[in-house]
């Protein structure tokens, strides 16, 4: 199954890429002064069930703030979502806000949006000279007569279409504090909405026949030496975080990402560390796809969220020597050899059978605790449906700065016969 359907991600940058654009196109500015208390606080004691972090009013600090403000960006195509990407470091205990601003087919724009409030680590109730700033969070229940925010995505209101953005990023540090927040990526990624499906006759015309699954391309027989990672290893690990370490596919899929880029040691034990470093208290979740490419920049990496419209797309990144993570969502019966269902997963992508069938390294290991049964090879036609399907082709891009890239827009890949 391929797509023609196509999703545009464009950037911000300390060190831009081809096609996008520096921070100096857009506006700094001083903001003064703001007064803000942490919506969640640490459990006094066990009273929180299976929570160590709880809805709460923290103590107000004062922080000096200043901004950064993209200008306004028209998409090519009128866009159903779109989701924002973020690269930063927050020492001390500095934090950022991450913005949005639409507008719409309707000649209308929407209030200003928050994406995210983030810091790298998290208060250290015991140490507060350890920890960070905040609890950081996703914003739930945020809407206007334009638009609407779900956890890391944005969507216009029914019957409305968005046709530009501008982003802004608020940067933070507690008063007298020499820390401050840096900020080296600010992105996002508009595209259609993916509950809507691809367009199942898109292949219809390359090689592979009326199936519409992607011909096999550059990186047939292709596949990167990747240290497995099993989330199920950490089952019943950390309860309070999601129910434990069987539910922490994705950061298991960043940890094994930045293992392979030798940024942090790829041993088990850096998945709890990695489900804490991309935790979002709002959503409860480790899952947050802007969360979780930021805890891997956070890291010294280049990390960003997109879409993809077929493998054969992903194939050129495995050319370039970077795997890549992956959101699906199947029934045991869609994927031969999963052995379970899920509602949605992450897994990497790490390579290509010469046949053109889809190596990853699925961290959900049949189930199975063990590191051993972490790779698995897939059916290209079935993994590109169940991704394309369950997230519209959601990608994290994971890679060292200054390495080479792909194009980050979406293109049809079908070939004429």
């Amino acid at each position: 199954m391929t797509s023609t359907q196509q999703t545009e991600f464009h950037a911000w940058a300390a060190r831009p890429r081809p096609g996008w654009d520096s921070f100096d196109a857009g506006d700094w500015a001083a903001a003064g002064p703001r007064e803000f208390s942490d919506p969640f606080v640490d459990a006094a004691d066990s009273s929180a069930g299976d929570s160590s972090v709880i809805a709460g009013q923290g103590s107000t600090i004062r922080y000096q703030t200043s901004t950064w403000t993209s200008p306004w960006h028209p998409l090519d195509s009128p866009a159903q979502e779109i989701i924002v990407s973020f690269n930063a470091t927050t020492p001390g205990h500095s934090w950022i806000e991450v913005q949005i601003q639409v507008s719409t087919d309707q000649g209308t724009r929407s209030r200003w949006f928050t994406m995210a409030r983030w810091c790298q680590k998290l208060p250290d109730p015991y140490h507060p000279g350890w920890g960070g700033a905040i609890h950081r969070a996703s914003i739930d229940g945020q809407s206007d007569p334009c638009a609407r925010v779900d956890t890391d995505t944005l969507s216009p209101a029914d019957g409305q279409a968005l046709t530009g953005y501008r982003l802004r990023a608020v940067l933070m540090h507690p008063d007298g504090a020499p820390e401050r927040p840096r900020i080296t990526l600010l992105g996002a990624a508009a595209g259609p909405d993916h509950t809507a499906g691809p367009d199942d006759t898109a292949g219809a015309d390359s090689p592979a026949g009326s199936d519409g699954v992607s011909p096999a391309g550059p990186a047939a027989g292709l596949e990167l030496a990747v240290r497995p990672l099993s989330q199920m290893v950490h089952r019943g690990t950390a309860p309070q975080y999601g129910g434990g370490g069987e539910s922490w596919c994705s950061p298991t899929s960043v940890a094994m990402a930045m293992g392979f880029h030798g940024v942090i040691e790829p041993v088990d034990a850096v998945v709890p560390e990695t489900a804490l470093g991309t935790w979002d208290h709002q959503y409860r979740g480790a899952g947050n796809w802007a969360f979780s490419a930021a805890h891997a920049a956070a890291h010294g990496l280049e990390a960003f969220v997109t879409r993809l419209p077929d493998l054969r797309a992903l194939e050129e990144f495995i050319v370039l020597g970077l795997p890549v993570v992956v959101s699906v969502s199947f029934r045991a019966t869609d994927l031969d050899g999963a052995g379970y269902s899920t509602d949605g997963h992450l897994m990497l992508v790490i390579g290509f059978t010469d046949d053109g069938d889809v190596v990853v390294d699925d961290p959900a290991s049949h189930e199975e605790p063990s590191d051993d049964r972490v790779r698995t090879v897939y059916r290209r036609d079935q993994l590109e449906e169940v991704w394309l399907a369950g997230s519209g082709g959601v990608v994290y891009v994971i890679a060292p700065p200054g390495s080479p890239l792909p194009p980050t827009r979406s293109r049809d890949h079908r070939r004429s016969p």
